[in-house]
């Protein structure tokens, strides 16, 4: 095989890799304390492709992460045991590098902008349909490009 036949095998099989990565589900957190919105988005969540894991504590959430690799995590502003953005700062602060998106009834430019300090990466409001909860979790978990990565 010529150099052009090489070049076209490796180009194929970077195709044939890149639409494998993309069709692996990837393993998305859900943090909340309300069960029967946990179970909503749990469901709208894995009918879209995602493996989905549940906690209802900011505790319980760090605790999965020291043991289950997870790509997106979705946390509730109104946790029982600690605030969402204090969750979120401590996930960082472990070294959880996935996305998180904060859902909360809070509204405002102050409130998505304290959510980003603590390390956020997206903020959605409530009352928020799933749909759109599931296009911000799709959006969340592509994969960084080089540029991105830095």
């Amino acid at each position: 095989m010529g150099p052009a036949g090489r070049v076209f095998t490796i180009l194929w099989m970077f195709r044939g890799f890149r639409l494998y990565r993309d069709r692996v589900a990837r393993t998305v957190l859900i943090v909340e304390d309300e069960p029967d919105l946990a179970q909503a988005m749990a469901l709208a969540i894995g009918r879209a492709g995602f493996d989905v894991l549940a906690v209802d504590t900011g505790a319980d959430a760090r605790a999965t992460l020291r043991h289950t690799e997870v790509d997106v995590v979705v946390m509730d502003r109104g946790l029982p045991d600690m605030d969402g953005l204090e969750a979120t700062a401590a996930l960082r602060t472990d070294g959880f590098l996935g996305a998180v998106v904060v859902t909360s009834g809070h509204a405002g430019p102050d409130h998505v902008a304290a959510s980003l300090g603590a390390g956020a990466d997206d903020v959605l409001g409530k009352p928020f349909a799933l749909a759109e909860l599931v296009e911000r979790v799709r959006g969340s978990a592509r994969p960084a490009t080089v540029a991105e990565a830095g």
